[in-house]
């Protein structure tokens, strides 16, 4: 199980990482405003290619790190609106912030965050953000005080992505709050993971991970956006009733598709589970196929084809997923 981090001096040192790890370009001068009637004037970051800014303020009177964040797909200007916060105590743990740091068995540290977004419509907001953020990694954490709850892990603070990640984190509250909605549908231009779906609104993603694994899961966001993108440019639409992985060309044949991030062999035989019975379940004989990192070179996998289901591979170019064989397995 991951654990909550608290001491000052490693929650300090992360907090340094980050900030190197989102170097951008610096805005001076802004006027930053913020849900409550708060408001601050200062400099921000701006990550471009992220379409975010941030500006991290600490602050030792109030015992947090105040981590602030704003979805921005063009430059911004000198009156700024903050999208959220993801603010870190200055040490031990307080379940009152939205924002952790935590470790997992090998020592990897990650951003996270308990999916309470402030600012949004009154309701089950915790659960609604969750439904809404498509291929959120959920995991279950231990604080110091021995409780539980359930964190999801916006990116692993040594991760080569870990910028794009913070991105689409950002993006998420953004259309969240911009929509008004409390889970009536999934993040725009993104396809629901079959795992989200069935772990149901108040459980981690199945089984706990290793770390690899779970740093994989952070890129389940990724990659789901690119598929997403990818199937709308052939012409494929997504049924996500349900939370099903069904997709049907506009006139022609539907095809059942599943993503594992994780190359660990308990997870990639529960997903080529749960994709064949997703595809006996479904009518008119759908096509099955199973999308996969590039890495994984199990034998297995390649003689999935005997059993009707085509392989997609996947690697990254920068902090974009290319996909392999798409256009075959698509038919």
């Amino acid at each position: 199980m991951l654990d909550v981090v608290s001491g000052a001096g490693p929650i300090a040192a992360a907090m340094r990482r980050l900030r190197r790890r989102l170097a951008g370009i610096p805005v001076r001068g802004v006027s930053i405003s913020w849900h409550g009637g708060g408001a601050v004037h200062g400099d921000i970051v701006w990550l471009r290619d992220e379409r975010l800014w941030w500006r991290h303020d600490p602050s030792p009177a109030t015992g947090r790190h105040s981590l602030m964040f704003g979805y921005a797909p063009s430059q911004p200007t000198h009156s700024e609106s903050a999208t959220c916060e993801i603010n870190l105590p200055v040490s031990g743990a307080d379940r009152r912030l939205a924002a952790a740091l935590v470790r997992d068995a090998g020592g990897g540290l990650y951003l996270a965050h308990s999916g309470k977004i402030g600012g949004s419509r009154s309701g089950r907001r915790r659960q609604a953000f969750r439904a809404f953020l498509a291929g959120g990694n959920w995991q279950a954490a231990r604080w110091p005080d021995g409780r539980d709850s359930e964190l999801l892990l916006i990116a692993p603070l040594e991760g080569p992505r870990l910028a794009r990640q913070v991105g689409r984190f950002v993006q998420a509250v953004h259309d969240y709050k911009r929509q008004g909605v409390d889970g009536t549908g999934p993040m725009p231009a993104s396809l629901v993971a079959a795992t989200e779906a069935a772990a149901g609104p108040d459980s981690a993603n199945g089984p706990p991970a290793d770390p690899a694994s779970l740093a994989a899961l952070c890129d389940r966001g990724l990659v789901l956006d690119a598929l997403g993108e990818e199937l709308a440019r052939r012409g494929l639409i997504g049924d996500a009733a349900g939370g099903e992985s069904l997709f049907a060309a506009r006139g022609g044949a539907a095809r059942v598709i599943e993503l594992e991030t994780a190359i660990a062999t308990g997870a990639l035989e529960r997903t080529v589970g749960r994709l064949l019975m997703r595809s006996a379940a479904a009518c008119d004989m759908p096509r099955a196929i199973l999308v996969v990192p590039e890495a994984p070179a199990l034998a297995a996998l390649a003689a999935l084809s005997r059993h009707g289901v085509m392989l997609v591979r996947y690697r990254w170019r920068g902090a974009r997923p290319v996909f392999a064989g798409l256009d075959a397995a698509l038919g």
